[in-house]
């Protein structure tokens, strides 16, 4: 099991952002998902301290980091995650994004070549064909006329945020109910049931505007720009059988990638660092060790 750490927190130019740091060695920034936490890489944080310096962030509006008063955008998080940096004195980096946290980690690697080494991106997919871009291209201009009509009243209900704390600690923690919350997202139920309360509850607690400017930011056109400009080695590593992030999507992620060694996890759903940590964090070693190809189709024994 792993050794919790506990948050800390650094003050940047936009506010307090919370995080977690453990190990030691070449540093690796860990950037979470849509309505998740630093919470969600408590094992990446302890498989991997005697190879890198870890460091895990709250993203604003998430976890321990408070909400801000300015849209969140991939470009901004990948700004503040470089100020986190330049403050924790990290030169050069490696990182890793899952889900969101991939948005995040290619805008950061695309304006930045020169300080990320590598790269890993976890549970995240490309539009397919020129119908999804199509797609995509009006669900963004509606979600963003949408949030414009919304945001003025969210911010209005930040300071009651906390009084729903009650009842979220009491879903979270109610076993049928946190599995049904979980459910859509987990192939393989974690062996400790804490992870899935903690993660349901991380779920639950964040805060509402940021958590649907991340949802409308992430489908924005700009996305397929940032791609193009990452120069890093990529490993690019999915659950075969994630219904956020099908296998085709990933795989043209990776076909869009220039040097990008692509891994899926068979029966494997959204989290595959919680699902499988041993081989997740495993395939992560080899790639951050070695430079050997990595093979394709990667099953739990």
């Amino acid at each position: 099991m792993a050794v919790t750490l506990p948050t800390q927190t650094i003050d940047l130019s936009c506010g307090p952002v919370a995080y977690r740091r453990g190990g030691s060695g070449s540093p690796l920034i860990l950037i979470h998902g849509w309505r998740g936490t630093s919470n969600h890489w408590q094992e990446t944080l302890s498989s991997l301290a005697d190879l890198r310096e870890v460091h895990a962030l709250d993203l604003p509006g998430h976890g321990d980091t408070p909400a801000r008063q300015d849209p969140l955008t991939p470009e901004g998080l990948a700004a503040l995650t470089l100020e986190y940096a330049d403050r924790a004195g990290l030169d050069e980096f490696d990182l890793m994004g899952h889900s969101f946290g991939v948005v995040v980690a290619i805008n950061l690697a695309s304006g930045q070549p020169r300080r990320v080494r590598r790269l890993v991106l976890s549970s995240l997919g490309l539009v397919r064909n020129d119908l999804e871009h199509y797609a995509l291209l009006h669900t963004h201009s509606a979600w963003n006329l949408a949030l414009s009509w919304w945001r003025p009243w969210l911010m209005l209900t930040r300071p009651w945020a906390g009084m729903g704390w009650p009842w979220q600690d009491w879903l979270s923690a109610n076993p049928m109910l946190s599995r049904a919350i979980a459910a859509p997202f987990l192939r393989q139920w974690p062996l400790d049931p804490g992870l899935v309360r903690e993660g349901v509850r991380d779920f639950l607690t964040t805060d509402p505007l940021s958590a649907l400017e991340i949802a409308v930011s992430a489908n924005s056109a700009r996305f397929k720009a940032a791609i193009d400009g990452v120069r890093a080695p990529v490993l690019l590593l999915s659950g075969d059988r994630d219904p956020i992030a099908p296998v085709s999507a990933v795989e043209a992620l990776g076909q869009r990638l220039s040097d990008c060694r692509t891994v899926f996890l068979m029966d494997c759903g959204h989290l595959p660092m919680v699902e499988w940590p041993e081989v997740f964090h495993a395939q992560v070693r080899n790639f951050l060790e070695a430079e050997e190809a990595i093979s394709v189709g990667v099953h739990p024994s």
